[in-house]
């Protein structure tokens, strides 16, 4: 019977250490974060934003060009931002979270790498959505529609087909620009009313108009901004077509 009572005592203590092994483990194993999205915030600037990971004391941060050496920052928000970077070149960037166990840092393994390439500009549709607006319709991730018979990526629409209503797009870009640039002129298919005119205003004051034929190509447009908040895009009422705006890009100062 002692025997007996012996072995069962031996087999519960193996067991709570057992249990108290697998506890352990479970408290100091760190989980593995994820990159969500990288987007620029200036001209030289990007923004991370990660997945929290639970328990995790915080995160390591490395970045580099392609075939450079990675670069570490160490962080503790979800969300950061990374400064100093080269225009026209592509980053490379990873991740990864730690815990503090027994005064030494332990890691989970690196994210999968998330690349982005750092411009002088940005494009308007991918940044900013109108805060007001009429007969505005924007085509991104890969959608398009032709104009001069050529597929038009990041770009808008303004108006509907023999429609002689309002048509316009207010965004706020934050004053963050000095240049505007893109394509402009019918829609291919689009009623052919007669020529029109957009207009372009920066904080109110007309800064650009563009005469529009309804047989013209696209016009290229470059307009200088300074300090310009609200930008407003507008074509008249009587134009009675569909106005296409490609190519949309907005340059840092």
């Amino acid at each position: 019977m002692k025997k007996v009572l012996k072995k069962l005592f031996l087999c519960v203590m193996a067991f709570c250490l057992f249990m108290h092994m697998v506890e352990t483990q479970a408290a100091t194993k760190v989980g593995n974060t994820k990159i969500t999205s990288i987007t620029q915030t200036g001209k030289k600037s990007v923004k991370v934003a990660f997945k929290k990971v639970s328990g995790a004391k915080g995160y390591t941060l490395q970045y580099r060009t392609a075939g450079g050496s990675w670069k570490t920052k160490n962080v503790t928000k979800n969300k950061l931002i990374i400064s100093k970077l080269s225009t026209g070149k592509t980053y490379q960037f990873r991740m990864r979270a730690y815990k503090n166990v027994n005064g030494k840092k332990k890691y989970g393994k690196y994210s999968g790498v998330k690349k982005i390439t750092v411009r002088d500009y940005v494009y308007l549709v991918d940044t900013y959505e109108p805060y007001n607006s009429y007969n505005y319709e924007a085509y991104t991730n890969g959608n398009y529609f032709k104009m001069g018979g050529k597929e038009q990526k990041k770009s808008f629409t303004l108006g509907q087909d023999s429609s002689w209503d309002e048509k316009f797009a207010n965004f706020n870009i934050e004053g963050k620009y000095n240049k505007l640039t893109f394509k402009v002129g019918k829609m291919d298919g689009a009623g052919n009313h007669g020529d029109f005119d957009v207009k372009i205003y920066s904080e109110g004051q007309l800064v650009k108009t563009v005469s529009v034929g309804i047989y013209d190509l696209p016009k290229t447009v470059d307009i200088s901004l300074k300090n310009t908040r609200r930008l407003t895009i507008e074509v008249p009422a009587d134009a009675g077509t569909i106005v296409g705006f490609s190519d949309v890009k907005l340059y840092y100062r």
